[in-house]
């Protein structure tokens, strides 16, 4: 492949050829975002942290300065990475283990990149430049060199799909709620090319990740889908319909004698279906419009093929007075109301074999807990023809666009040979594509590792703020017997933010730092945790009393979150810490031990109270013998640290040095048996003994 010919060099010529359309727009950037020493004439720094730029050639010297000259002649980097890198493994090495040793950096698109250009206060899709302040794979180049400075070698994005607006909960509509799992979302085409399609540019993204050596990775839904999918144009049969006129008693039935978020099972499956409640909750359900009236159906297709600017969806409401039935929680009693914006997919033509006998042989198609729970209730008859196709979105992205991994949204909800098509197919494409398992609880290590994942997300999430309880220190030790590693995190997109927990900005970066080195783990950050972002992005996950309200009521996002606003990084905020520094500075600490950061090597050392972790690695390096990692989780108060040597290393220590010090408080040591170190509160610190 040459430079122009591939996709990423295109879209650099193309914003060459505009740039006398940017020379008179006052278009602002934040400061951070320009890594390459931006050059323009008008260029010109503010007081708010942003500078002036012309966005054509902003973008432009980005591709031409930083990307381009990282692409080798003849080589395609529109490939997935093991396939342009083409590696050799170790014995024992399964397909997709790369993920054991990366840095993985956690992204939406559409927030990441999204800022204010023309300052009016408002994030709009057209901007008075008629250009996009939303995020875009466009302007999502220019963190790229940012993300790899920092150190991070992989990229998992948050759902990039098309998107439905109906139903939805915010500006913007959940990622989520995908209403086609083949079309990438148009709001993430980039107004500054007209000659582009948002495919193109999505395979220039993919191009520019994989010349800096960035792999990347997509989030799948493949049990639900947008209320208004476009799959029922075709197969009306494969949805769940209910009356629009019983739209507001619908909800999930209160069942009579059970506990809160108890999951249905063989031995309370007769019971559900006994509960007056639900009894009901199945009268509310109707066949889908193809059977009600085969005639008219097939006129709303005829019209709707004839004329594309007719919606569907409004039809069926219209003419059939139905609507897809919302999706709600796979847990009995679970306090959550329906999601109004998502239904789920009907992975079987007939209803679950431990369940049918207590339903009606005329009862239409239906939502309930069992149901819901495709891995314990499954059907006869399988709806092959929807399994192949929800099969076939992972190696779509792979031939269009040479994607590295993904990330399967309960996958471990799905009957086990639908998982098993999820993950096989994509490995006949590339046989070290990488998966990610959505399993929040780290005893599903097991199951996933034999459903063929190569990590689970796991509990450090919900631990890691929780340190003075000893939850934190806890689960080192827990997480060390796992038979899959788990994520490293303080944060995930789903839950508060690291910088609005106890300890604040010294809480993120004493998790930052402590998450490079623990046992049989995967770094991640969220996006917004290098610069100190407080409002989360979602309240799935562990919700604060005040979670959406994290900002200053001034703040022009207050109230908003990314999962469904309009939502922009506090970008500008990120030149008066030292955030970024500090992970690039420990990135590098990681990358020159990761060799030796095994289980093999990892030392159990119990010193100090609940809120000291304490991490040590036996290695062989030079004449080093132990990398010991020591970090005080007290934000408060001072620690003092006492550490018997003489049973570490069977001897005293000769030489004792530190590498790190997240207060640059560089502590001299002296030999001897019995090591003492003394921590200010939420400090880190990183030593080598020899």
């Amino acid at each position: 492949m040459s430079f122009s010919s591939s996709s990423i060099g295109k879209i650099a010529l193309l914003l060459k050829d505009k740039i006398c359309l940017g020379e008179d727009m006052d278009y602002k950037v934040p400061s951070i975002w320009d890594s390459f020493g931006y050059t323009g004439d008008e260029k010109k720094v503010n007081d708010d942290g942003t500078i002036t730029v012309n966005p054509y050639k902003f973008y432009y010297q980005c591709i031409e300065k930083i990307i381009l000259p990282k692409l080798k002649e003849g080589v395609d980097y529109s490939r997935p990475l093991s396939k342009i890198k083409k590696e050799r493994h170790e014995k024992g090495y399964r397909g997709g283990d790369w993920l054991k040793k990366s840095n993985v950096y956690g992204m939406q698109i559409r927030t990441s990149s999204a800022w204010d250009h023309d300052a009016d206060g408002k994030l709009e899709l057209t901007n008075k430049f008629g250009l996009k302040d939303t995020g875009t794979f466009i302007k999502t180049l220019v963190l790229l060199p940012l993300i790899k400075k920092m150190g991070f070698d992989a990229i998992y994005m948050l759902p990039i799909t098309k998107n439905s607006m109906r139903y939805s909960k915010g500006e913007m509509g959940s990622p989520y709620a995908i209403k086609n799992f083949f079309e990438i979302d148009p709001n993430l085409k980039d107004n500054l090319l007209e000659d582009t399609t948002v495919e193109d540019e999505f395979k220039a993204f993919n191009e520019a990740c994989h010349a800096f050596g960035i792999r990347t990775m997509i989030d799948i839904i493949p049990r639900t889908s947008a209320r208004d999918s476009d799959l029922i144009l075709e197969h009306p049969d494969w949805f769940y319909w209910i009356k629009l006129c019983d739209i507001d008693k619908y909800h999930p039935p209160t069942v009579e004698g059970f506990k809160p978020f108890t999951k249905a099972d063989d031995d309370n499956v007769e019971a559900i279906y006994n509960d007056k409640e639900v009894k009901e909750h199945l009268k509310l359900f109707v066949p889908s419009p193809d059977k009600i009236n085969p005639e008219k159906w097939q006129s709303i297709q005829k019209r709707c093929k004839e004329d594309k600017s007719l919606d569907f969806f409004d039809l069926i409401e219209k003419e059939f007075g139905i609507t897809t039935a919302p999706a709600f929680s796979d847990c009995i009693n679970d306090p959550q109301p329906p999601w109004s914006d998502v239904t789920y997919l009907r992975l079987y033509l007939d209803n679950p074999v431990k369940s049918a006998k207590f339903v009606d042989e005329k009862q239409p198609p239906y939502i309930l807990f069992d149901i819901i729970r495709g891995n314990v209730f499954q059907g006869k008859i399988k709806n092959i023809e929807l399994w192949n196709k929800i099969a076939d979105i992972i190696p779509h992205y792979q031939r269009n666009f040479g994607i590295d991994g993904a990330r399967i949204d309960m996958g471990h909800a799905l009957p086990y040979e639908l998982e098993q098509m999820l993950i096989g197919k994509p490995r006949e494409f590339d046989e070290d594509f990488g998966f990610i398992a959505e399993e929040l609880n780290n005893k599903a290590d097991k199951k996933a590792l034999k459903s063929g994942y190569n990590m689970i997300i796991g509990e450090y999430w919900w631990a890691e703020p929780r340190i003075k309880e000893g939850h934190f220190k806890k689960m080192i030790y827990d997480v060390s017997k796992l038979k899959l590693p788990v994520f490293a995190t303080a944060e995930t997109p789903d839950t508060p933010r690291a910088a609005s927990r106890e300890g604040g900005k010294d809480f993120s970066k004493f998790a930052a730092v402590i998450n490079n080195f623990l046992p049989n783990t995967v770094p991640f950050i969220t996006s917004g945790m290098e610069i100190f972002e407080v409002q989360p992005m979602n309240l799935g996950l562990d919700p604060q009393p005040n979670g959406r309200f994290m900002l200053p009521e001034n703040d022009p996002l207050y109230g908003k979150l990314a999962f469904f606003d309009k939502y922009a990084l506090h970008w500008n905020d990120a030149i008066s810490n030292n955030m970024i520094e500090l992970i690039e500075k420990i990135s590098k600490i990681r990358r020159k031990y990761l060799k030796q950061l095994t289980m093999e090597n990892f030392t159990k050392i119990r010193a100090g109270n609940e809120s000291t972790i304490v991490i040590a690695y036996k290695i062989k390096k030079k004449n080093d013998r132990l990398l010991l990692v020591v970090g005080n989780g007290d934000f408060e108060n001072s620690v003092s640290i006492k550490i018997d040597l003489d049973k570490l290393l069977d001897g005293p220590a000769i030489d004792i040095k530190t590498l790190f010090s997240s207060k640059n408080i560089m502590e001299k040591f002296k030999s001897g048996d019995k090591l003492i170190i003394k921590l200010l509160p939420g400090e880190v610190k990183i030593l080598t003994l020899q």
